[in-house]
């Protein structure tokens, strides 16, 4: 197999942190890799670098001459003026090219001259997606893929990743998705020896694989720790013995408190702990439609439909990009009103809303403005707490 790219100890800080350091790799010509990590550990910086859309502070990426490198951003942006065919056009001038990914990406049952921010999310994502094989990459780089897709789409993604000949590395967070499309797994984590660990095999392998490592480096935590208790108290009872020897040994003490404390720091466990609080007494309606129906942009989601939510409601919302499930989810919150029907509310209900593309998050704001934008406290599970001991809490699990 022939090297496409390479990367020669890349390191790379983002505010003031590290992300990673020395980082050296191959990606071969045959290559399917997932890049899987802790949030926070630089995946998305590290794509960014390859597809050469951001520098390293150190190190270089070296590619075969000629390589054409596409990249899938997994928040990708379209001006408001681009339509299915100008946004397809702006990659690729031959309009025969241009309709046959059209086609490929099923894109065709939209008119041409559809505003691409007016189709839904996963839609979007597929444009985006054939702005980047119109391009006939040699790589192809794809953040997150399969976000805002529905089920029908990711199937059509993932059978269509596995057949076509382009090497690829992807991220993303669905394990069976990555398990089905990937042959080879690079984790990148701070926890691992040497940041980046890089596995032959599918997902599940990796798991085993990523399982032992964690083990044989708690063991050498253990062993290390109980060494350096042993050599600190010998340093404490002042041991007769030659100043020089005494002298090697703590500072063999000194490099192996070191070697503890970053050892400890790779084991840690990083488990995020979410409680769910109930109230003392509950409703038994929480939310009830009534026959609501409603339609958006001239076509109609859903006529005369009805849902009742208690309690004891766990419910998935599945369905096709462009049906309606987050119009749904906006009506049961509140945020948007149903053309027709109604709507009935337990009196005090209290509703979170993670929505998909976190429009309540000002990006421009730190951790702290985001959850307590005025005052030096917020409610917590029914406790006030002081804002700047949750936002180090938070800071510390990304």
């Amino acid at each position: 197999m022939a090297q496409l790219l390479s990367g020669v100890k890349i390191s790379k800080s983002f505010s003031g942190r590290k992300l990673f350091t020395d980082l050296s790799f191959g990606i071969d010509s045959k290559d399917r890799i997932g890049l899987v990590g802790p949030n926070g550990a630089g995946k998305s910086t590290l794509l960014k670098i390859l597809a050469k859309q951001v520098e390293p502070d150190s190190g270089q990426v070296v590619s075969q001459r000629g390589l054409r490198v596409g990249y899938l951003d997994q928040a990708p942006t379209f001006s408001p003026e681009s339509t299915i065919i100008s946004a397809l056009s702006e990659c690729d001038d031959d309009i025969a090219s241009v309709y046959e990914w059209i086609s490929k990406l099923n894109l065709s049952q939209f008119p041409e001259e559809t505003l691409v921010t007016k189709l839904s999310g996963g839609w979007q994502k597929r444009v985006a997606l054939a702005q980047e094989l119109i391009k006939r990459p040699d790589l192809l780089l794809l953040d997150e893929p399969t976000n805002h897709l529905d089920i029908s789409s990711i199937l059509w993604l993932e059978d269509f990743l596995i057949k076509q000949p382009t090497p690829y590395m992807m991220i993303t967070h669905d394990r069976l998705f990555l398990q089905r499309s990937t042959e080879k797994i690079w984790d990148l984590d701070p926890q691992n020896p040497n940041m980046l660990f890089t596995v032959n095999g599918g997902y599940d392998f990796y798991l085993q694989e990523k399982e032992t490592l964690l083990a044989v480096q708690k063991k050498q935590f253990q062993v290390n720790k109980n060494t350096l208790r042993r050599e600190t108290e010998w340093l404490r009872r002042g041991a007769k013995a030659r100043q020089t020897k005494q002298k090697a040994r703590g500072q063999a003490a000194a490099s192996l408190k070191t070697t503890v404390m970053n050892l400890k720091e790779k084991t840690r466990d990083r488990g995020v702990e979410l409680e769910f609080t109930q109230a003392e007494r509950q409703p038994q309606k929480l939310i009830h439609l009534k026959h609501i129906s409603h339609s958006a942009g001239g076509q109609l989601l859903w006529d005369d439909f009805s849902l009742l939510l208690t309690p004891k409601s766990r419910v998935a919302l599945l369905g096709d990009n462009g049906t309606g499930k987050s119009t749904l989810l906006r009506i049961m919150t509140g945020s948007l009103s149903p053309q027709k029907g109604t709507i009935e509310r337990a009196e005090n209900l209290a509703v979170s809303y993670f929505e998909q593309s976190k429009e309540t998050v000002n990006p421009l704001a730190s951790t702290l403005k985001n959850i307590c934008p005025d005052g030096d406290y917020v409610q917590f599970q029914g406790q006030f707490i002081y804002a700047k001991k949750l936002s180090r809490e938070i800071s510390i699990q990304l």
